[in-house]
């Protein structure tokens, strides 16, 4: 007697959909477990940042004060001298200059002010902005470089900004400027130990597996090795 081959793939076929609607079910069913509230959360934890030091606002207010009078120095002399434009006008010109340049220069010092950091247990925190504020944490398993850098003027007065990198990334996730130079140093240090301890671990976890059947195989003959009077 001979069997329609379509109806031996029809068990086959009712068999699938019956397997793939258990994966939908289950699916369905997934437990996400209870519903949490603010109050469940982790407890948060307060920030206790430190301020960069005390000369960098100062420092980035003489910069902006000695480029704004370069400016307004080159103004009026093309305005007159170039332009040949009414001094009245040249007047009007550098007065509303000088209004602007002084908001900008009250805002680079006010926003050097503003920048904090804190160094934590397992991370690095850096706190940034006046209007638009940002909060960047490197844990030191990712920190993988830290780079000190200072300028002639950073120089003068002892300043350095500091930079972590993260592994696998071509800028640094924190530029911290305004830190004095021996602090830096200190830090720079501190952090590169932090980074090689929290490494430690992952280092020895990652160890083959043939090397760690080949210990548990002497340990295991060891145990079962005869002993010879």
């Amino acid at each position: 007697m001979n069997m329609d081959p379509t109806q031996k793939s029809q068990p086959l076929v009712a068999q699938a959909s019956d397997s793939t609607a258990e994966s939908a079910a289950e699916l369905n069913h997934y437990q996400h477990g209870p519903k949490l509230t603010q109050v469940q959360y982790t407890p948060l934890a307060e920030l206790t940042l430190q301020a960069v030091d005390a000369n960098y606002p100062k420092l980035l207010l003489i910069i902006s004060i000695t480029i704004a009078v370069i400016i307004m120095l080159t103004l009026g002399i093309v305005s007159q001298i170039a332009l040949n434009i009414p001094i009245n006008v040249t007047l009007s010109i550098l007065t509303a200059y000088a209004l602007l340049a002084l908001i900008i220069i009250k805002l680079i010092h006010l926003k050097a002010k503003r920048i904090s950091y804190g160094v934590f247990e397992h991370e690095l925190v850096l706190r940034e902005g006046l209007f638009w504020v940002s909060t960047t944490a490197l844990p030191y398993t990712r920190l993988q470089h830290v780079n000190v850098s200072q300028g002639p003027l950073e120089r003068k007065y002892h300043l350095v900004t500091l930079k972590c990198f993260s592994a696998g990334s071509g800028v640094a996730e924190i530029d911290l400027p305004g830190l004095n130079a021996d602090l830096a140093e200190h830090l720079r240090q501190h952090l590169l130990v932090k980074a090689a301890t929290s490494h430690m671990p992952q280092k020895s976890a990652a160890m083959p597996d043939s090397q760690a059947q080949q210990n548990n195989n002497s340990e295991h003959v060891d145990e079962v090795r005869p002993h010879h009077e």
